[in-house]
């Protein structure tokens, strides 16, 4: 009997959805003002602090970051990256502080709204998070809005509004064609209305782009495909996960779905009255951390 495998994928919300960290200069006004001395140790500090933060070196960063922030207290971009520092060191109150000072240095500034609403939606402070989201999608230059849609997708699927859910989850489609995560989102969501046609659709888009050396979105495809009573078609997809990724948990998972396939063709040749139980996603709002 083919069965689903639950909670495969219980990866930290938080990790899915924060903005990326980008390098960018302290200087708010470098054409019309020279850098002062302190503004420029400040730029040293702050881009050595930042690459420690992109590298994980939360410590070193959060160190960096401070002595950025002590030569330039007033640069948004410092503020935001020192509170993902402290966010990566496990103090949640500082980091919000730190959010909440960058955006009142920088109403406009995206990257920190974006941050601040992910820890409100983790913590379940959604109103809050909604309040960041909703102001980021009026910035109209913000390149990361397929995040910021994908994050709104997630919050109202926290609300237990689906349909919400898959109209974000479009918006971030539109914005960013190739963004797999949301792509994959909208399989879960699939799967779990037994809609495997669609699911199998949106699995096969979400292997594309960022996510193309992930082996999730291949597993979920086996799934789908099995599902559909596709099974050739499932054992050449759970192959190809023993083939190209033979180091991951999903070759285990692959296996077991081997025997389940194995079952199946068994009793079908034995003309058995054998009951297929559908296999689909458990209402989650966690997806791989691609």
């Amino acid at each position: 009997m083919l069965t689903k495998m639950t909670n495969v994928f219980n990866q930290k919300l938080f990790a899915l959805m924060l903005v990326m960290l980008f390098v960018v200069s302290c200087a708010t006004n470098e054409a019309a003002t020279e850098k002062t001395l302190e503004q420029k140790k400040a730029e040293l500090y702050y881009g050595q602090g930042t690459s420690d933060l992109v590298s994980k070196k939360y410590s070193q960063a959060l160190t960096n970051l401070l002595k950025a922030a002590e030569y330039d207290p007033n640069d948004s971009q410092i503020h935001n990256n020192l509170g993902m520092a402290y966010y990566f060191r496990d103090q949640p109150v500082l980091a919000e502080k730190e959010l909440l000072k960058a955006i009142d240095l920088d109403k406009k500034n995206s990257d920190a709204r974006v941050n601040l609403g992910t820890i409100y939606l983790e913590t379940n402070r959604l109103v809050e998070a909604r309040k960041q989201y909703l102001a980021v999608t009026n910035d109209l230059t913000f390149k990361n809005q397929f995040r910021n849609f994908y994050n709104l997708a997630i919050l109202s699927l926290k609300e237990g509004d689906r349909k919400s859910t898959f109209e974000f989850l479009d918006r971030s489609i539109k914005e960013r064609e190739d963004y797999c995560q949301a792509h994959f989102k909208l399989g879960e969501l699939y799967m779990e209305e037994y809609r495997f046609k669609q699911a199998l659709e949106a699995f096969q888009e979400s292997s594309k782009g960022t996510c193309v050396n992930e082996p999730a979105p291949h597993y979920q495809q086996a799934l789908a495909l099995m599902n559909l009573s596709r099974f050739v078609e499932a054992r050449i997809k759970l192959k190809l996960i023993l083939d190209k990724f033979p180091k991951s948990k999903f070759v285990s998972l692959a296996n077991v779905q081997f025997k389940k396939i194995a079952e199946e063709i068994r009793a079908q040749a034995s003309n058995q009255n054998f009951q297929t139980e559908l296999i689909k996603e458990s209402k989650t709002i966690e997806s791989p951390n691609f």
